[in-house]
């Protein structure tokens, strides 16, 4: 059985998508076939770099999209995205043709349809799955045989037949109570202060990094981490923090192998945004043992469990919260977030389902679309059409 996992994202940009990649692939090495194609980075044993056009291009800056003024940066960010996965997928084809792979495994979307809609140059005919991280429904899926989702909720909106459930799972040597850090004294933190740490892009939308500067800002001597990627909304957000928070607000960027010791100087996590897909940060927040407070979303319910479940939407209701729930209750919050890590989000446990739905997915019939009655017919009117046409209009030549 011979696995390639597609990530065009990987190597280009830092994201939970990301993180879920390189985790899956470092998780299986070991125990089958796998092959990593990534987008950016350097080649390794089992990894293989896919040349792109990466979204963050400088080349890129010029592109031009029919929106309105109040969606422009969203559709050029989409067709950033776009452009990425296209160019990654049609490179990445003579690789996957030459490798004979029994499982492909995309991440994105555009990267799924474009390998899908080239299977039939494969010697034997893959099968195609898709990990479904953006909630997307079934109406609206990629083309693919099979699909991953992440929580019972998205479950519930995908391809009835194809579908399965997986979620997301955390490295728990990696990410522990027990670490040690010297993140506060790096970065002038008071030992005894209380901290809050956020994990994700630092922007307006999605994140709201500027709503959770606005809510910690007005909890008396608490300290904000901003962990996470820049874009076009970061530099205006940094300002916001600084006016507001002045040295009580810590902005870094840091690889992942180096986010334990930031959570260790953490009292406790909070993400701003209102929806999560899944939300990668929340189960490594919970494996280091602190207590999470996040938007009251029955994904979220599902994900956390035991956190304090907060209108994120509300002005107000997240200091509120920070204000009125005791430090022992916090505490104790933290203790069952880990407890919860080990029995839901052990990559030990996940791993055995991955190498079971894989060999399913592996011994399962695809077939490719064959000639039929209804293609001849239709081939046949077209086909009159056209000489019709040719007899009205005549030839170019």
């Amino acid at each position: 059985m011979k696995i390639a996992l597609l990530c065009s994202g990987l190597g280009n940009v830092y994201r939970g998508h990301e993180v879920f990649a390189r985790d899956l692939f470092s998780l299986l090495r070991d125990a089958v076939d796998i092959t990593l194609f990534k987008g950016g980075g350097i080649s390794a044993p089992q990894e293989q770099v896919v040349d792109n056009l990466p979204r963050n291009a400088p080349f890129l800056d010029h592109i031009h999209v029919s929106a309105s003024p109040k969606w422009q940066a969203s559709a050029k960010e989409s067709e950033r995205i776009r452009i990425e996965g296209v160019t990654f997928a049609y490179a990445a084809l003579k690789p996957l043709l030459e490798g004979e792979f029994d499982v492909i495994h995309c991440l994105e979307r555009d990267v799924c349809d474009v390998i899908y809609d080239h299977r039939h140059l494969f010697r034997s005919t893959p099968k195609i799955l898709f990990s479904n991280g953006g909630a997307i429904p079934a109406r609206d899926l990629p083309r693919c045989d099979f699909v991953q989702e992440h929580t019972d909720r998205n479950l519930q909106f995908s391809a009835k037949g194809k579908a399965f459930m997986i979620p997301h799972g955390v490295d728990l040597t990696r990410f522990h109570p027990g670490i040690e850090s010297d993140f506060r004294a790096q970065h002038g933190i008071p030992q005894e202060a209380f901290v809050v740490i956020t994990v994700g892009t630092i922007s307006y939308t999605h994140k709201r990094t500027d709503h959770i500067i606005k809510e910690i800002a007005a909890v008396k001597d608490a300290y904000l981490l901003v962990v996470g990627q820049e874009n076009q909304d970061t530099p205006n957000i940094k300002a916001l923090g600084q006016r507001l928070m002045g040295d009580r607000i810590i902005f870094t960027k840091l690889c992942h192998s180096d986010l334990p010791k930031a959570y260790a100087a953490a009292n406790i996590f909070t993400l701003g945004s209102v929806f999560e897909t899944f939300g990668i940060v929340f189960v490594e927040a919970m494996a280091m043992g602190l207590p999470v407070i996040c938007t009251n979303h029955v994904n979220q319910r599902a994900i956390v469990k035991e956190g304090i479940f907060i209108d994120m939407t509300k002005p107000g209701a997240l200091t509120q919260a920070l204000r009125n729930t005791d430090r022992e209750t916090l505490i104790l919050l933290g203790k069952r977030s880990r407890e919860i890590a080990l029995a839901h989000y052990d990559l030990t446990v996940l791993k055995r389902q991955y190498l079971e739905r894989y060999r399913i997915i592996s011994n399962a019939t695809v077939s490719l679309p064959t000639f039929s009655l209804k293609k001849k017919i239709v081939s046949n009117i077209k086909n009159a059409i056209r000489n019709a046409a040719t007899l009205i209009f005549g030839r170019a030549e």
